[in-house]
């Protein structure tokens, strides 16, 4: 009895020692690794373990046994953390340079995921130029793929919501893949105004970054986190202003494309921020807010599930059918051909 508690006791000691020690991942941070740069704990009876070691291969079958053992929550030494950040950009910088070269749905995949892993870099360090950097360079070359390939938006939309990121990293690319595939359909607007839109659209709300991650999973917010949300469109503007080469019309888009939605009876924190007389609403504007109110309404979040996609059309009737009717039919046969084709 005596022996038992001793041990317990210093298996306390041991899990609390290595807590001050240990950062928490993500365990799609693991994705696509095939030398690992630093060890990996996890929790097993209380204790922190090695559950997988330095140099080790990880493919999906890896992944799928850490989660199947119940290994959700996965550790890393705060000193080695960058390692594993530098070893992940570096594997974005080297997929987006070869986007051309192999199957391009693979490839497409992959960048997606990669992509999603830096946002969450970028989310918890905006100020960081070089994490910046690369996530604009690689929006820059997925957004030329996705033009190119267009019949592979669906199965990469698929794949990707399968893998279940955070809807705070995942809902900017998802309503930037749906938009990039109306703007294309529409046939109004040249290259390079596509590239700047799903560019505009992907980083418009990096400035909720000002609230932490976990805090979105909760049905409420504070009163203080929703006035940071509600000024998070400015925030983006403040975060982005001389830091990417857009110019002021796709500024001003990041930040009003909140300002005019219905969305603000879901969140009506939105309408009290904004003053009358200073909304822009031209088409561009309503384009990626519709894109992103869609993409929110048929993707669930932890606090309500998702709406079918009728609803959401329904919803975007209502906000730019009468001003602009044949575009939203655009719109409307977009979506029919991307959910509904044979």
């Amino acid at each position: 009895m005596v022996q038992f508690k001793a041990s317990h006791a210093f298996n306390l000691l041991e899990r609390n020692h290595l807590a001050f020690q240990l950062t928490p991942i993500s365990v799609r941070e693991l994705l696509f690794i095939t030398d690992l740069p630093c060890d990996v704990y996890g929790l097993e009876n209380d204790t922190f373990k090695i559950v997988l070691k330095r140099r080790s291969y990880i493919n999906k079958e890896v992944i799928k046994g850490l989660i199947q053992k119940g290994q959700h929550e996965l550790y890393l030494a705060h000193s080695e953390r960058e390692s594993l950040i530098q070893y992940q950009q570096d594997n974005l910088r080297k997929v987006t340079r070869s986007l051309s070269v192999g199957d391009p749905l693979e490839k497409g995949k992959k960048v997606l995921n990669l992509l999603t892993i830096n946002m969450e870099y970028l989310y918890r360090d905006p100020t960081n130029d070089e994490t910046l950097s690369l996530q604009y360079q690689s929006a820059k070359n997925l957004s030329s793929f996705l033009a190119a390939n267009i019949d592979l938006h669906e199965p990469l939309y698929k794949s990707y919501i399968q893998m279940k990121h955070h809807f705070v990293f995942s809902q900017p690319l998802l309503s930037s893949i749906f938009l990039l595939g109306v703007l294309k359909m529409s046939h109004l607007f040249n290259a390079k105004d596509v590239e700047n839109l799903f560019i505009t659209s992907y980083f418009k709300d990096i400035g909720m970054s000002a609230i932490p991650t976990e805090k979105y999973d909760q049905i409420e917010l504070d009163d203080e986190e929703k006035k940071l949300l509600s000024r998070h469109a400015s925030h983006s503007v403040n975060i982005l202003q001389g830091r990417l080469t857009l110019g002021p019309q796709y500024l001003t888009i990041i930040e009003n494309h909140h300002s005019f939605s219905l969305l603000a009876k879901e969140l009506d924190y939105f309408s009290k921020s904004s003053k009358q007389g200073e909304v822009v609403a031209g088409f561009e504007t309503i384009l990626v807010c519709v894109m992103d109110v869609i993409a929110a309404m048929i993707s669930g979040r932890p606090f309500r599930p998702a709406s079918n996609l009728f609803d959401a059309l329904e919803l975007v009737k209502i906000l730019m059918s009468e001003q602009y009717p044949q575009e939203f039919k655009i719109i409307v046969t977009y979506f029919k051909n991307f959910f509904f084709r044979k």
